[in-house]
């Protein structure tokens, strides 16, 4: 089965790192997994995306088609604003609500959920670099594209042993508030937004 899905941010922002381990915990269940980079800007803070594809077949062309990308992940309004067209009608967007404001359009078009990924980097996992692991966990949960068991340890293969405890804390929050995301339901209105903004969420699911 073929998967399409989206990570966008600025330069700088490591959540785009995802995609990346994504994509070789799917080739290491023996798939095939790509992921395509695009940089619209060679500075730091340029907007940025990253398509990931899974397949079970091979991949012939490494980019998501747009108009047909079933997930996106997004913690920077200008690559949110630039990359959004691409997710399908009633596919799943996950914003940073402290970074990104939808329209209510987009609101209506998608199925939207808010879940503060660099916060709970920098706040409760106490390392805002942790914020690719976060956002990996939630984009398992939220997914379910590859078994989570096979993601986290394909991402612990990739990290420094000394770092192990800090990611599998940062895995384990993204998994958690994601499925806290998809007990209250999807956005209904900008105020929604607002109240899930840092602080808010993370009393919510304390």
């Amino acid at each position: 089965m073929r998967h399409q899905l989206r990570f966008t941010g600025v330069g700088g922002q490591g959540v785009l790192l995802a995609g990346e381990i994504l994509a070789a915990a799917k080739i290491k269940a023996g798939g095939y997994g790509v992921k395509a980079a695009t940089y619209t800007s060679q500075v730091r803070g340029g907007p940025t995306k990253v398509d990931i594809i899974l397949d079970d077949e091979e991949i012939l062309y490494p980019y998501a088609n747009e108009g047909e990308i079933e997930y996106m992940l997004s913690t920077a309004q200008v690559s949110y604003n630039q990359f959004k067209g691409g997710v399908k009608d009633g596919g799943i967007i996950v914003i940073e609500p402290n970074l990104v404001t939808p329209t209510q359009e987009d609101i209506e078009r998608w199925d939207m959920y808010a879940i503060p990924i660099i916060s709970i980097a920098k706040e409760e996992v106490g390392n805002v670099v942790t914020q690719s692991v976060v956002a990996l966990g939630v984009t398992v949960e939220m997914t379910q594209v590859l078994p989570n068991d096979l993601v986290y340890e394909t991402m612990i293969s990739k990290v420094p042993p000394k770092f192990i405890e800090l990611n599998k804390t940062a895995y384990d929050l993204g998994v958690k508030y994601a499925k806290e995301a998809k007990e209250r339901g999807t956005i209904k209105s900008i105020a929604d937004v607002e109240a899930m903004k840092a602080k808010d969420i993370c009393e919510m699911v304390k």
